[in-house]
């Protein structure tokens, strides 16, 4: 079996006497890199505010810095939660029987979609109690947390963490030299799904950086000489404030998605591990949930609305029904008025021709006398 790659290394350095992993390092400078750029993008980013003291409107201030630290540190119990509920939720069947052992910190590790995706929840909290403008901050972060993440996964590989399935191909990976390493049977060689997905997620960042820059790109002359020409700077609403938050979240969830078809994980649906399965279920939540958290807030008051318009249609229709009966019963009366004047005319006209004939008779006696 022929392996391309194997790794022999120590994986822990001596720092003032204590050994410290170097994954634990190279996840800290992930770490490190991630607040540095947030920063320096925190400080190119400005933010509308109104004028104080009589003052021009319209002014901008750049983003807090310190509001930073805060917002970094509330993201840190949603990820801890986060990770271990979906750590939970990929050995479903080992926590279900045990429940407590999922507080116990100390057994079983961390799962990385739902770290980041409640951490993001918690962090947008202590935003909004800061009042700090939301938007700006996830268009600041998509950049640096693409690019935390894509390292975070390279450093994964320098304690031998997150190997994929077992593989005899020519650049399977296999750590060969003594120690703790982080993955089962790390001696035999595995696809190194840990690199493979670290350095998409990176390629991810680039494009994520460079895609303003291309849609600006434009070409006014093909016939002798390639003439490049920059358009104005337009504010795309996917590569702009929340929306380049949510392209970035939706690059890596790609690339987590195709990456974990190499993972070694048992299929629980089809063809999909576990992962996998948590990804699309988040997915779907993140589309639709807004749209029926709406509806189910708004159904009380449809439901009222539908209340409030079955009585005024039923009014409406007993008005209705009223009105059409007092008009039948006033065409009714008409009609019996016009019968009685009718009765009243035709007794007249006989009383009429009576007093006509008795007078003839009376006439005709006296003439016969």
């Amino acid at each position: 079996m022929l392996v391309a790659v194997q790794l022999n290394f120590d994986q822990t350095l001596s720092i003032l006497g204590l050994p410290v992993r170097i994954e634990t390092l190279g996840l800290a400078g992930a770490v490190f890199v991630v607040l540095l750029l947030a920063a320096l993008g925190s400080g190119r980013s400005r933010v509308a505010v109104e004028s104080v003291g009589g003052g021009v409107a319209g002014a901008t201030q750049k983003l807090r810095r310190d509001d930073l630290i805060l917002i970094a540190f509330g993201a840190v119990p949603g990820a801890v939660v986060g990770g271990r509920l979906g750590y939970g939720l990929i050995h479903f069947d080992f926590y279900a029987a045990d429940p407590r052992a999922l507080a116990d910190p100390g057994q079983g590790g961390f799962e990385l979609t739902m770290a980041v995706a409640l951490g993001a929840v918690t962090a947008l909290a202590v935003a909004r109690l800061l009042a700090a403008p939301v938007g700006r901050w996830l268009g600041v972060a998509a950049l640096p947390l693409l690019i935390g993440l894509g390292l975070g996964k390279l450093a994964m590989a320098l304690g031998g963490a997150g190997q994929g399935a077992y593989s005899d191909l020519s650049w399977a990976v296999a750590y060969v030299g003594p120690g703790a390493w982080g993955s089962i049977n790390p001696s035999y060689p595995a696809l190194p799904s840990q690199l493979i997905e670290g350095a998409a997620v990176l390629s991810a960042a680039v494009l994520l950086f460079i895609m303003p820059t291309v849609l600006r790109l434009r070409f006014p002359d093909w016939r002798w000489i390639v003439k490049v020409e920059l358009a104005p700077r337009h504010d795309w609403p996917a590569l702009t404030g929340k929306g380049r938050f949510l392209t970035a979240m939706t690059l890596w969830a790609l690339v987590r998605l195709v990456v974990a078809s190499t993972w070694r994980d048992a299929r629980v649906l089809g063809p999909l591990v576990a992962e996998q399965v948590l990804i699309v279920g988040l997915v779907l939540v993140v589309l639709f949930g807004p749209g029926v958290g709406r509806a189910v807030r708004g159904a009380p008051g449809r439901i009222k609305g539908r209340r409030a318009a079955g009585r005024i249609a039923r009014a409406e229709k007993a008005e209705k029904a009223a009105a059409a009966r007092l008009a039948a019963e006033a065409r009714a009366a008409e009609a019996t008025a016009a019968d009685g004047a009718e009765a009243a005319e035709a007794a007249a006209a006989a009383g009429a021709d009576g007093a006509d004939e008795a007078a003839e008779a009376t006439e005709a006696a006296e003439a016969a006398g």
